[in-house]
């Protein structure tokens, strides 16, 4: 991928984005943590890509290409997506895409997204974009693989025993803005 430049939006400032060190870890849960504190305000929307291919990804096919395929979750469920949706995020989106075809797959989802907050899982795409806020939870220490993820400098969320550092309650979303408190 040398010299390879996205032609993803540089900045999506209404995006949380939300990576971790590893399976989990707590990054679903942290999302719908701060999904059932904005939904009633007015909604969100929730999107989980994947670099792993799930032979049922359930929802209702919305776009496909090479190496990448986009679901509308439409019931509540133990998959990621489907947790997003029993959260209270209207639409949910669950993207399966290779690592190359990433930037492909995001262009998909942009005419997709309604405009206001947006709740994503996903790791590699933060080498794309630069959402309005990028946490990065942790047990502890970060695996090989993932130290790259830090040069981007994210929010170290630290969960322990079903306990976030910062908590969910202080990820707010003001004015078309994510900031922690």
């Amino acid at each position: 991928m040398a010299g390879w430049v996205p032609t993803v939006p540089q900045v999506f400032p209404q995006m949380l984005l939300i990576a971790g060190t590893e399976r989990d870890v707590g990054k679903t849960t942290l999302a719908c943590r701060i999904i059932e504190r904005l939904a009633p305000q007015g909604g969100v929307t929730g999107v989980k890509i994947s670099p792993h291919w799930h032979a049922d990804a359930g929802g209702t096919l919305v776009a496909d290409g090479a190496g990448f395929v986009i679901f509308r979750e439409e019931q509540a469920s133990s998959k990621d997506s489907g947790r997003m949706y029993a959260a209270g995020a209207r639409p949910v989106f669950f993207v399966m895409a290779d690592e190359e075809a990433l930037a492909e797959a995001f262009r998909a989802l942009l005419p997709l997204l309604p405009p206001g907050p947006l709740v994503c899982e996903s790791g590699g795409l933060r080498r794309l974009v630069e959402p309005g806020l990028f946490l990065f939870v942790t047990k502890g220490s970060v695996p090989p693989g993932k130290e790259d993820l830090l040069t981007y400098l994210p929010v170290a969320v630290e969960y322990h025993k079903g306990i976030f550092d910062p908590a969910p309650e202080h990820i707010l979303y003001h004015g078309g803005r994510w900031t922690v408190v």
